[in-house]
């Protein structure tokens, strides 16, 4: 009997390990943050913006680091950005989540400029509910943001300067519940690009793109470097295969996560902070992007 009891003891100490394991490693997946850090060099970037300092986050979704987002404002003020750019989805078109950024936001007290471009959740958003995207939207500027919907900025620095785009694809850009339908035909064109943003200035261009698939796209345009997010990473990500699933509902996109380059254009793609559809996130840590520009 006591052999017996002594098995079941020693089973139990057994599950009690594994699950405590388990909660350990998705706390660590889903709720501590990793930065990503890139040292990027430019032939065209001013000689005045040699090692400027960009910080990037995306895709919110109303998730929390530490109460009011104070593990995540910390954690980027620690970074000394000289830039803060937040590629969109930072709400939820479903359920009203915006408080978690705008918590953010009044922790991060203008530390740094914050550039922000939408992505297609705000854009839902507004369709839904017109006037609670409009009052969120104000209440983002009031904390600094400068809003960039299909606006362009100029950022100077000594005697250089360099050109912040933000292009807000339409809706039928994306796939999957967010269209109704998808035809590559629709891509987003050069022509289309240059339609809402006119085309790029001399000299160094960073664009801000939610959607990240059409890079080729972008670098046609003209933008030396593309900040970009949506794809949430793949959610889970597969060792030596990459992200495993797009919110267009892409296996494998092409453009999961990390650093593409196509010419002399780069593009960084943020894995976000929070969830979408599917609320977890496996070898797949929330991100912040940390890239130090230099000149070639």
């Amino acid at each position: 009997m006591a052999a017996r009891l002594g098995k079941i003891r020693k089973t139990l100490y057994i599950i009690f390990a594994i699950t405590i394991s388990v909660l350990l490693f998705l706390y660590w997946q889903n709720d501590t943050l990793q930065v990503t850090r890139y040292s990027l060099k430019f032939s065209d970037l001013p000689a005045d913006f040699d090692g400027f300092r960009i910080a990037q986050i995306s895709d919110m979704h109303g998730k929390t680091f530490g109460k009011r987002n104070s593990r995540l404002a910390g954690r980027i003020r620690s970074l000394d950005p000289d830039m803060l750019i937040i590629t969109g989805d930072m709400m939820s078109s479903t359920k009203d989540d915006s408080e978690a950024f705008l918590d953010f936001l009044e922790l991060f007290d203008n530390a740094c400029p914050v550039f922000m471009c939408l992505g297609n959740h705000e854009q839902i958003a507004e369709l839904i509910n017109e006037p609670v995207y409009n009052a969120y939207i104000k209440r983002l500027e009031d904390r600094g943001v400068i809003l960039l919907d299909n606006k362009k900025a100029t950022i100077t620095r000594g005697k250089g300067k360099i050109n912040l785009y933000g292009l807000t694809l339409e809706l039928y850009h994306y796939s999957g519940r967010d269209s109704g339908y998808y035809d590559e035909n629709l891509f987003p064109t050069e022509e289309f690009i240059e339609g809402v943003l006119k085309k790029p200035e001399s000299g160094f261009n960073i664009m801000l793109a939610h959607h990240p698939a059409y890079f080729l796209q972008y670098a046609s345009w003209g933008a030396d470097l593309v900040f970009s997010g949506h794809i949430h990473g793949g959610i889970v990500r597969i060792p030596f295969m990459g992200g495993l699933l797009s919110p267009d509902r892409v296996f494998f996109p092409e453009y999961d996560a990390g650093l593409f380059e196509a010419g002399d254009s780069k593009m960084i793609v943020n894995r976000g902070l929070g969830y979408s559809v599917i609320n977890i996130r496996l070898f797949n840590r929330p991100e912040i992007s940390f890239a130090i520009l230099s000149r070639m």
